[in-house]
């Protein structure tokens, strides 16, 4: 056999075997809207498919071939490059050791194991979110760990520490009745900034009022609502603030799709009595977590962004996907209408108040996209007061950024931004009581 016949050959089993991959994966690719990789496995399988079709198409297309994977390699690399130097994390750390501070290099996990290993009980911060990738009909977990230290962010050079209360959140004391009920997701839990500027302890700092979280980072709507159910017997309060942030727009569509949170929507639903049987939750999530380990929230990698191209496929799949990051809602759904409905039916006698966070995108190229975000919500119900911290943010100043932590894109507030909002709500509040 001749060497242009065995390179046909081997060129038809390539066909064979990237079309198989192709197959195997279409579905999950076109749901995950990952059109870069299924881009490329079609190009794999033009040059090769053809390749095999003659001897002349042999030679030339296992060239184009080989060119082809040296040139997504080299590309992917400077990408990885840029990509690695622009990190948050790297951005952050110039920012610390210029202002004479210490940056903590270290991964989560390797917090974690660090901790474990001078005997202390702490974890990964794992919330409810993770568990939505679980089929779970019949329970899911709604809160982290009771009574347990997690190691949950770093925006700001250290590794922040939260210590949750007797039911799973995070609040420094335990309260049966108080002032504010918050409600969201991380940025109603204070995560990153440092405990002194959690939204709790800034109502109680400046305003002297009692303020209790039920906020859990990676919550949307659906599980927000959840936990305002599960915990109506439990505490007694005044007004409820709800922190809708740009991404719960996301969110919501990924929860609609759990069976078990839909429950929470019918008028009769009595709830799951979920915080009288934690001890199942926690044996759940404990057994999860440490099963997990090793492969939880790893970080950078720069092997992985290499070896699988991910710097490519990522900006690939960024162009192809540009139209839906702006507009991945859609705007004639009804859920935030039926998830409001249902709040108010569940606390018909009291203050209820939305108020919608702004990505930093917002401030950038989405200022249309956000300003409907928050019409879409006001219009959702006429029995809750809707706040939008954007508009305030874009009237009061210029530089926004100095309202995100270290001033980075992405990030959650900073000191400032917290204190703004603490008094916004404020304000809000007393004029409307």
């Amino acid at each position: 056999m001749n060497k242009d016949k065995l390179l046909r050959y081997l060129l038809f089993l390539l066909f064979i075997f990237i079309t198989i991959i192709l197959l195997k994966k279409f579905d999950k690719y076109i749901n995950q809207n990952d059109f870069a990789k299924l881009s490329l496995l079609m190009i794999l399988c033009s040059i090769t498919f053809f390749g095999s079709l003659s001897q002349r198409l042999a030679r030339i297309n296992a060239t184009l071939l080989v060119y082809f994977i040296i040139i997504l390699y080299f590309t992917n690399s400077l990408l990885v490059y840029v990509d690695y130097n622009s990190l948050p994390k790297k951005k952050i750390e110039k920012i610390v050791k210029k202002n004479g501070g210490e940056f903590d290099k270290r991964t989560l996990i390797e917090v974690v194991q660090s901790e474990r290993n001078t005997g202390n009980e702490i974890y990964p911060y794992v919330v409810p979110r993770e568990f939505l990738k679980i089929d779970h009909s019949s329970f899911l977990p709604l809160t982290p760990m009771t009574n347990k230290t997690f190691i949950s962010c770093n925006e700001f050079g250290v590794w922040k520490k939260i210590k949750t209360d007797k039911l799973g959140f995070n609040n420094q004391t335990f309260l049966k009745s108080f002032d504010i009920l918050l409600m969201g997701d991380s940025f109603a839990e204070g995560s990153c900034v440092s405990q002194s500027f959690e939204p709790t302890q800034l109502f109680k700092k400046y305003f002297n009022k009692d303020a209790y979280t039920i906020g859990i980072s990676g919550n949307g709507p659906f599980l927000s609502l959840a936990l305002s159910h599960e915990v109506k017997n439990i505490f007694d309060f005044d007004n409820i603030v709800w922190l809708i942030y740009d991404n719960d727009f996301y969110d919501i569509e990924i929860e609609s799709k759990s069976d078990y949170l839909l429950k929470y929507l019918e008028r009769d639903f009595t709830g799951n009595n979920y915080f009288s049987n934690l001890d199942k939750s926690t044996n759940y999530q404990k057994n999860y977590i440490n099963s997990n380990l090793k492969s939880l929230k790893k970080g950078f990698s720069l092997k992985e962004s290499l070896l699988e191209l991910k710097a490519l496929i990522n900006r690939i799949n960024k162009v192809f996907n540009q139209k839906q990051d702006t507009q991945n809602f859609n705007y004639s759904s009804k859920n935030f209408q039926r998830i409001f409905n249902k709040l108010v039916n569940l606390y018909p006698e009291k203050k209820i108040f939305v108020i919608y966070l702004p990505e930093t995108s917002c401030f950038e190229f989405r200022s249309e996209e956000c300003d409907r975000r928050f019409l879409h919500l006001e219009k959702s119900s006429s029995k809750i007061k809707f706040l939008n911290f954007y508009k305030f943010i874009k009237n009061k100043d210029n530089d926004y950024l100095k309202m995100y932590a270290m001033g980075q894109k992405y990030s959650h507030f900073s000191e400032e931004g917290y204190a703004e909002l603490i008094k916004f709500i404020n304000k809000k509040i007393i004029e409307n009581n």
